[in-house]
């Protein structure tokens, strides 16, 4: 009895031993991480960046009365963040650096978070966290006033409430959940389809239905029915979310430029606008292969903002996809997805940004591999769909309907996706071989205690 508690004691000091140098090693990292992330938006800040989206990002915040089509195209958390730094740095780029550094660090939080909500195993939680502060792609984006800054902490904070409503199942933690993807969704219109699948999701197989259901649509109603009409007072539509149908005209329209022309006869207000995708000025599989865009020419949309969706309507019929039409553009925009340099925060500006560029070559080959590897391991996951599930709506929304040119950007929520199903898996498998281990020690121990009995057995009929 005495040689097995010897041994188990044993393997429990090992295995102790182990978890406490590998949770060292990945504290250590993370430490490491934020310092670097300190000095890194302190040398590389969004205020020495005030050029193109950024300066569109930036001039709209700080100017919260406008409403030019332009403003009201982009989703509207956004501006109000950036309004809300504004208004506290008055002016002053240190303290804007300031905000930015805490947003840039609340993120890895939110998602470490997340992970420890997903799964039990808190190294593999801290391993994701690891990753993601030292993610070159979600780092090199806060030098820059872009959108994915705000919404990379808010979607950790969203997928933390998430797991956390499917655990505690009550009416305040889907509400809290609702409430936290609506915030996401107003900052950027890609977390709509992931919201969708985790409430619906949730909401089916969860008691009190009609309860969550009558407070989150109150809570939506009160957050989207004042936008709405917001929106419809000054650009004709009721879309809370932001004005879309320019970019998935410019998306169907399979042209290299777009560009719009607004007028109101209200005040006799005429805009012009035309852009292209950075996307599309850059062949992004190169040097491997020789590939170039079959996009050419303009599109152009006129738009009577007194006629409310009438231009819309128009434009979308003259540019309306086929078959085949729809099969380029949904080919290249999967090459544009996955395997373009997100801009603007890949360049040679620095290292950690040429390594941004480079790294964009392992995100496909990476999905593939995570994607066999969670097929394989079905049994150590116990159908935990709901992350294929949300990974899989991104992927079809973003992936292969025309809402828009993709950029490398675009994929940055799948980068976070992945991670985190790579996250799932680990706490998976270590969940089951700790439960192996559990299983066999036990049985040494009973094995052992035979032996004993045994031996005392043949001892005492000797001594008979």
């Amino acid at each position: 009895m005495s040689n097995a508690m010897q041994t188990l004691r044993g393997r429990c000091w090992k295995i102790f031993s182990k978890r406490s140098l590998l949770l060292c090693i990945l504290y250590f990292f993370i430490i490491a991480g934020a310092i670097h992330r300190v000095g890194y938006i302190s040398d590389f800040n969004p205020p020495m960046h005030v050029w193109s989206d950024p300066q569109r990002h930036w001039e709209q915040g700080i100017e919260p009365l406008r409403t030019d089509p332009m403003t009201m195209t982009d989703p509207i958390m956004y501006q109000l963040y950036i309004g809300a730094i504004a208004k506290l740095a008055a002016g002053d780029a240190k303290l804007i650096i300031f905000y930015t550094i805490i947003l840039c660090l609340l993120m890895p939080w939110a998602w470490y978070k997340f992970f420890r909500e997903l799964q039990t195993s808190k190294p593999a939680a801290l391993a994701g966290a690891a990753v993601i502060i030292w993610l070159p792609s979600w780092l090199c984006i806060y030098s820059y006033y872009m959108q994915e800054t705000l919404m990379l902490p808010l979607l950790g904070v969203a997928l933390w409430m998430t797991w956390r409503c499917k655990r505690k199942q009550t009416v305040e933690s889907f509400v809290t959940m609702v409430a936290l993807w609506a915030i996401a969704g107003l900052t950027r219109g890609a977390c709509i389809p992931m919201a969708a699948t985790a409430a619906i999701g949730l909401w089916l197989a969860q008691p009190e239905k009609w309860k969550k259901a009558a407070y989150s649509i109150l809570l939506l109603g009160s957050i989207l029915i004042p936008l709405s009409i917001r929106s419809y007072q000054q650009i004709g539509l009721v879309s809370p979310h932001g004005v879309g149908q320019l970019n998935m005209i410019y998306a169907m329209s399979g042209k290299k430029e777009v560009k719009i022309n607004y007028k109101r006869h209200q005040g006799n207000q005429v805009w012009y606008f035309g852009f292209m995708s950075p996307v599309l000025l850059i062949d992004p599989l190169e040097p491997l292969i020789d590939w170039h865009t079959q996009r050419k020419d303009k599109v152009v949309v006129d738009i009577d903002i007194d006629k409310g969706k009438e231009g819309w309507k128009k434009s979308l019929e003259e540019n309306k996809l086929t078959l085949e039409k729809y099969r380029w553009i949904t080919k290249e925009n999967l090459i544009f997805l996955f395997f373009s340099a997100s801009w603007p925060d890949s360049n040679d500006a620095d290292v950690l940004s040429a390594l941004n560029y480079h790294l964009r070559w392992i995100w496909a080959p990476l999905g593939v591999y995570v994607l066999i590897c969670s097929i394989l391991s079905w049994r150590a996951l116990k159908k935990r769909l709901l992350l294929p599930a949300i990974i899989l709506s991104w992927f079809i929304v973003q992936g292969l309907l025309p809402i828009s040119v993709n950029e490398g950007r675009y994929r940055k929520p799948f980068e976070g996706l992945l991670i985190a199903q790579m996250v799932l898996l680990a706490g998976a498998l270590s969940n089951n071989r700790r439960k192996n281990e559990e299983n066999v020690s036990p049985a040494l121990s009973n094995a052992d205690e035979t032996t004993d009995a045994a031996e005392t057995s043949g001892g005492a009929a000797g001594l008979s």
